[in-house]
């Protein structure tokens, strides 16, 4: 496996706590703190790029678009039992987004 060499310093301060948290998920994954901000950081940045992201119609796929928002939505036998289920998650507790 080739390493890619990492050429560009971040520099900043955190939290003490933060820096545990950080520390802790990072060894817990066999990883560096480095390597894990980096790559939590890219994910991130991913996630909100793609956000932003715009999706452009030409009128005749808008119309095909709009259109299809009209029509009903169909049953999926295997979506209804899945999430008929319970779930294997305990309940989420704190804030939520």
């Amino acid at each position: 496996m080739a390493t890619i060499q990492r050429d560009v310093r971040w520099n900043f301060r955190v939290k003490s706590r933060s820096d545990a948290l950080v520390r802790r998920a990072a060894t817990l994954l066999g990883t560096s703190k480095s390597a894990f901000v980096e790559d939590s950081a890219v994910s991130r940045a991913e996630a909100v790029l793609a956000e932003d992201q715009r999706v452009a119609l030409g009128p005749e796929d808008f119309s095909r678009f709009v259109d299809s928002l009209d029509v009903d939505p169909t049953a999926v036998p295997e979506l209804i039992d899945f999430f008929s289920r319970p779930s294997l998650l305990p309940p989420s507790r704190g804030k939520s987004k």
